[in-house]
């Protein structure tokens, strides 16, 4: 999806939106108005800057619609603030706000972006709360030869990561393409043009850099409860499943775009415009307990809607899990208890403390069961032949499974409960 300035923008930071009556999608110019408020009770330096930004995704492409920057120059939270796009965007169109403060050239607290849903004038979005900024939370990553590089912007504001470290740079003008530079290094800077980028670091010029705007996978499949909904994205159409069944919803994917840790599909049509988010982190389906490797986030003009997605299996293959605690207790010295689920086949196999052993698993939305568990036919001595056997029975029983926060994987049943911890190739 190629990105395009939209139109150029109107800065009323501090002034309100005009109060007409009820508009409709041919009306625009859009006016968003809202406060910003952080949690930590400090006061900001006087030249603190505070940054909003309205950006439209089309058809045609996305880009900045509205800006404002304005000093804090001693202010108190909440920090009021109205911006308002200088021309008609034409529907479909997935509008999203985000604001910031930056310090020194540095962006150092932000918000997650909002997607704004007009239906009156101005939109009022309430306060949005800014958190400290970590460029791997909403960032694009790059390919860059062997090189880490995650980048994010704000106004005319680029935070970019190097490995460890961390620039801060500002757009400058540039006869083609976009260029941020660092203030006080000019051999520092990015250029980017279309897909492609040159990071440059004190002078040296990595190799070409590769934008990873979208997602490698363009289907995910989401859900929630209380009410139930289901999202799913194939590639280039979101379908939207409401009311228990009863309504279904279908709408262009205008913009994938797939950050550090948060994917974003913005989709809009005729009779639905949403925008769906997807975060790394393991999400605990809210009526089942069952894990999935991450959390949901549905916005559409009736609020936001919670809920998980991904595969629940995803978590449990592409590791060989090394059992830390059986019913409690630790290995026996010399033993080794492993799993490792193929779910293709729909096994798992591994050593069960002195034999091997497989067995056929089946994961439901609910469940997660092993059963006619083989194996080798070896003997070993009577302590580590005993804890073979309960592992064994603790297997047969097992009914779900968890994955903790250090990364553990939890399988519990009506005969027990093991711990395993994720090992490495090298391990």
């Amino acid at each position: 999806m190629k990105s395009i300035l939209l139109t150029t923008a109107v800065s009323l930071a501090l002034l309100g939106c005009s109060t007409d009556a009820v508009r409709s999608s041919d009306d625009l110019p859009l006016c968003v108005s809202g406060s910003l408020r952080y949690l930590e009770r400090i006061a900001m330096p006087p030249d603190t800057r505070v940054i909003t930004e309205l950006q439209a995704f089309t058809p045609e492409g996305f880009g900045m619609i509205a800006s404002t920057e304005e000093t804090f120059a001693g202010r108190q939270i909440p920090i009021p603030f109205a911006l308002e796009a200088a021309s008609v965007i034409d529907p479909p169109a997935v509008f999203e706000l985000r604001a910031g403060l930056e310090l020194d050239g540095r962006l150092i607290r932000v918000s997650e972006p909002v997607t704004v849903f007009p239906a009156s004038v101005p939109v009022e979005v309430g306060e949005l709360l800014l958190k400290s900024f970590d460029v791997r939370d909403h960032g694009t990553p790059m390919a860059c030869g062997g090189a880490e590089v995650i980048v994010d912007t704000l106004g005319e504001h680029l935070m970019m990561q190097v490995g460890s470290e961390e620039f801060a740079l500002r757009q400058v003008p540039a006869a083609s393409g976009v260029r941020y530079e660092s203030s006080g290094d000019s051999g520092t800077a990015l250029f980017t043009k279309g897909d492609l980028a040159e990071v440059t670091v004190r002078g040296e010029t990595l190799p070409e850099c590769t934008i990873n705007r979208a997602p490698a996978d363009s289907s995910i499949r989401a859900t929630g409860n209380e009410p139930p909904w289901i999202a799913a994205v194939e590639g280039d159409q979101l379908t939207l499943i409401t009311e228990y069944g009863a309504r279904t919803q279908t709408a262009p994917v205008l913009n994938a775009h797939r950050g550090a840790s948060v994917t974003r599909y913005r989709a809009a049509g005729d009779e639905l415009v949403v925008s769906l988010n997807i975060r790394t982190g393991v999400c605990n389906d809210s009526m089942t307990g069952m894990p999935h490797p991450y959390s949901a986030a549905l916005a559409s003009p009736q609020g936001i809607l919670h809920g998980c997605a991904g595969q629940p299996g995803d978590l449990l293959a592409g590791h060989t899990w090394e059992v830390i605690s059986l019913d409690g207790e630790a290995p026996l010295s010399g033993s080794s208890m492993t799993l490792q689920f193929f779910p293709e086949e729909g096994t798992v196999a591994g050593s069960s403390s002195c034999n091997r052993f497989h067995a056929p698993y089946t994961l439901t939305g609910e469940r997660l069961e092993l059963s006619h568990i083989a194996g080798s036919m070896m003997l070993c001595s009577e302590e580590i032949m005993a804890q073979e056997q309960e592992f064994k029975r603790v297997l047969s029983g097992i009914e779900g499974f968890d994955i903790e926060a250090d990364g553990m994987l939890e399988l519990r049943g009506s005969e027990g409960q093991l711990l395993a911890r994720p090992t490495t190739p090298d391990e």
